[in-house]
């Protein structure tokens, strides 16, 4: 008896001490019979070894293993983070002793124009489009961002008609002949500039961003880059600060005209589409002829007896013939 007595009380320890339990044997109890609890039992309860399991995420060594929270069972479901882009999906995962759900990818660079947030930051194609002044990060017009850091020809189409007033994006800038909305489907003209930049508002914004004017835009043939310079008819620009309405109309063909929800005859910007205006636009080069009729689809402007407010009407049902001119803000 005195050398099974000895085994069982040395063997005991042995076996806690795999499981991170108390080595003193004089600590435990063996009663009658050897037995790690009370009543002859080896449960946990009355001072016997701890039960081994499973391992779980609380920062006990479960399965007895000499290692805590490794392999958890609890762990390892897809879950969603609280971050936004390609950050969104993630994995729950045991970290000090609590679950928490981790994101599958780090941010990355943004990608310019394909509609999907890539740095996490909750903005879509905003770090690229910023240096770039066009929503889908490519231009068409003034190429040259180191020469034209304020301004930039955009191509892309919209059917959200209009471009004279300044409209809030309508698509979140999904937008552009290089992006995965190339149409323009539910998208306003703005939609296809950058934060940071919006249509320009006419020939003096214009100017102010690109001195020389549409000189700079290049010579890609068969596109025209709107603004939202409006004229009194006869392609006579609305640039001055006349604003009776009984002089400065529509149709009036008067100069000196101050801009207006009413003076939005035809469309004025530059390219190489549309009609030479003869200098009656400041540096604006080309207007877009009575309807778009000079520029063509799929620009659409109005039907034939709606040949006064182009500026209103306006829609771009696809990305060829160009788009706006966009200038910083």
């Amino acid at each position: 008896m005195r050398v099974s007595l000895f085994v069982t009380v040395v063997a005991v320890p042995a076996l806690l001490l795999a499981c991170g339990a108390r080595s003193d044997p004089a600590e435990f109890d063996l009663g009658s019979g050897g037995g790690g609890g009370t009543g002859g039992g080896t449960g946990a309860t009355g001072g016997g070894p701890p039960v081994c399991t499973v391992e779980l995420c609380n920062g006990v060594d479960d399965d007895c293993d000499g290692q805590i929270d490794e392999d958890s069972q609890n762990a390892g479901a897809d879950c969603i983070t609280d971050l936004p882009g390609i950050c969104k999906d993630g994995t729950v995962v045991c970290t000090g002793g609590a679950l928490a759900c981790a994101s599958d990818v780090a941010p990355q660079p943004e990608i310019c124009g394909n509609g999907i947030d890539e740095d996490c930051n909750g903005i879509i194609d905003d770090a690229c489009a910023k240096l770039n002044g066009c929503s889908d990060g490519t231009r068409e017009g003034f190429v040259d961002e180191q020469q034209f850091p304020q301004i930039a020809g955009c191509s892309g189409g919209w059917d959200r008609p209009g471009v004279i007033y300044t409209f809030d994006p309508e698509c979140n800038r999904i937008a552009g002949n290089t992006s995965a909305n190339p149409a323009g489907k539910g998208c306003r003209a703005e939609d296809l500039c950058a934060p940071g930049f919006h249509v320009c508002k006419g020939a003096d914004d214009a100017a102010a961003h690109a001195p020389g004017g549409c000189a700079g835009v290049g010579l890609e043939p068969n596109l025209f880059f709107a603004t939202r310079q409006g004229s009194t008819g006869c392609a006579i620009c609305a640039l001055g600060t006349e604003t009776d309405p009984n002089i400065c109309t529509a149709a009036s063909c008067v100069a000196d005209c101050a801009p207006s929800d009413v003076t939005a005859n035809d469309l004025f910007g530059c390219g190489t589409l549309g009609i030479p205006n003869d200098g009656n636009c400041g540096v604006l080069t080309m207007t877009s002829g009575n309807v778009c009729s000079a520029i063509g689809g799929p620009w659409w402007c109005g039907g034939p007896n709606d040949g006064y407010d182009e500026a209103h009407a306006v829609v771009k049902l696809g990305p060829e013939g160009g788009g706006v001119l966009c200038c910083a803000d």
